[in-house]
């Protein structure tokens, strides 16, 4: 018998995560739903946003007035179910981390709480920095100057000897490209290794006198230059640079939102967190090669795909599903202090740049393609090799042994997503090992994209000295693995 009138009500966070779920009339205002909300979950009322079907619901309004019915998934006992999204919207997680840190002892940890009233302001002030600041053509960076690759090759290397931070290779690169994409003409070969040492000056001297001295600053440039570039003419092309990008230092980088979105002041597993942004921060230096990744989403946004993707990655090790669950949820909400409107907006965007970023990883890590920079893979993986990548490709061995999904479980799975915008946007993953199974040859099969990423991780743990155990017994895509990595 079905209930006119009445539906089952359930509630997922940005996540996907389940809230809860209630009984409620279609004249019910979106205010009560929110009470209901606030007193199965404790979420404040002040704080959610109710999204369905990409709308935000305002409080005045009646399900049946948000057109509820339209959206119904199915029925439970003769009631109609309808599933929403609940957005805090109030404060972002990493706001409401570093208000937590009043009731600590410590003074000098708890004095961080006073960034709590502007972390979300600032996030969203350096998101519009960076989006008037960055090339507005990527694809003029590549005719600008064909050494774009050789730069970044060689930076990778020498600030590595020098053990510079990581921010002084983004900035670098950062500066270099909006010179490049303002100058009518490409400039001149003879003067490229001059701006390439202009731009590691000022990022230096944004860095501080107290890490870069002087005097140290000085013997720096002349030991990356071999002493053949005198310092006259390099301040001389500093001061040319910075005319031309109106002074406009300090942009914001991938890597400043990549470690805002990362930083969890408090955290209880700071070994899995250490874990994430060394595999991100990897993702992130293979995306400086390509300037159609690197200025083709707004920065915060290809920020936050390199840490799902680091994220999807490690979670095929059980003992850390629920971490990166937990990581993968204060990531919406971090996100969404950079003033994106929709929910479903948020969920596009993030798992649209983690798509591009794991495609990116799997055809250099397969030799896929011509690729200008197939040899700095090789020197980009050989940093992050001994650290992140080997555990990385641990995980995904996890992940290929276990059994592949039935085409019947696979679409009952595709349903239970669909209710969800943001979970059912990870359908389009070619990580998702979507395999179908034939009743009547009994044979599993899988997409063909999912077999090509396998074939990537197989190639990047036998480099790392992985046994993956790829063979009948151990693992159900055993032949077809092994197929394609002859192939490969």
């Amino acid at each position: 018998m079905i209930h006119i009138g009445l539906v089952l009500l359930r509630a997922y966070s940005i996540a996907g995560e389940w809230l809860c779920e209630f009984r409620v009339g279609m004249k019910a205002r979106v205010g009560h739903v929110k009470q209901r909300i606030s007193l199965s979950c404790g979420i404040p009322l002040w704080e959610q946003r109710l999204v369905l079907g990409g709308r935000i619901l305002r409080d005045a309004c009646t399900l049946e007035e948000c057109h509820v019915h339209q959206v119904i998934g199915g029925y439970v006992d003769g009631f109609a179910v309808v599933s929403i999204q609940c957005v805090r919207g109030g404060q972002s997680q990493l706001s409401r981390d570093l208000g937590e840190l009043a009731g600590l002892r410590k003074p000098d940890i708890a004095v961080d709480a006073s960034l709590s009233a502007v972390a979300d302001a600032v996030m969203r002030a350096e998101h519009e920095l960076s989006e008037r600041a960055k090339p507005a053509d990527p694809l003029a960076l590549l005719d600008a100057t064909p050494y774009r690759v050789e730069f970044i090759h060689w930076m990778m290397q020498a600030f590595d000897i020098l053990r510079f931070d990581p921010s002084i290779l983004h900035g670098t690169v950062l500066t270099l490209d909006r010179f490049f994409s303002r100058q009518a003409a490409p400039v001149d070969p003879g003067k490229l290794n001059d701006c390439l040492l202009a731009c590691v000056s000022i990022e230096m001297k944004l860095a501080g006198a107290d890490e870069f001295p002087p005097e140290h600053c000085k013997r720096l440039l002349a030991h990356l230059s071999h002493h053949r570039a005198e310092l006259p003419t390099i301040m001389s092309t500093e001061y040319e640079i910075l005319s031309c990008i109106d002074f406009g230092v300090g942009i914001p980088t991938t890597l400043t939102f990549f470690r805002e979105l990362a930083l969890r002041p408090q955290s209880d597993d700071e070994g899995l967190r250490t874990t994430i942004h060394d595999l991100g921060l990897f993702f992130l230096d293979l995306c400086m090669f390509e300037p159609r990744v690197q200025y083709g989403c707004p920065h915060g946004m290809l920020a936050a795909g390199a840490l799902a993707a680091a994220v999807h990655v490690l979670d095929g090790d059980s003992s850390r599903k629920a971490g990166c669950a937990e990581v993968l949820e204060h990531l919406f909400e971090n996100v969404a202090a950079y003033g994106i409107s929709t929910v479903q907006t948020i969920g596009a965007a993030v798992f649209g740049c983690e798509e591009i970023i794991l495609e990116l990883w799997c055809a250099r890590a397969l030799g896929e393609s011509q690729c200008p920079w197939s040899e700095c893979y090789r020197v980009t993986a050989a940093r992050h090799e001994r650290q992140v990548l080997p555990e990385a490709a641990s995980c995904w061995m996890q992940r290929l042994r276990a059994p592949p999904v039935s085409a019947s479980a696979g679409r009952a799975r595709d349903a239970s997503l669909s209710r969800d915008a943001c979970r059912g946007r990870r359908r389009r993953l070619p990580l998702v090992m979507a395999a179908a199974r034939e009743d009547a040859k009994r044979r599993r099969l899988m997409h063909p994209r999912a077999l090509r990423w396998c074939s990537a991780v197989a190639l990047l743990a036998t480099r790392s000295g992985i046994r993956t155990g790829f063979g009948r017994a151990s693992c159900p895509h055993g032949p077809a693995l092994q197929r394609s990595s002859d192939l490969a």
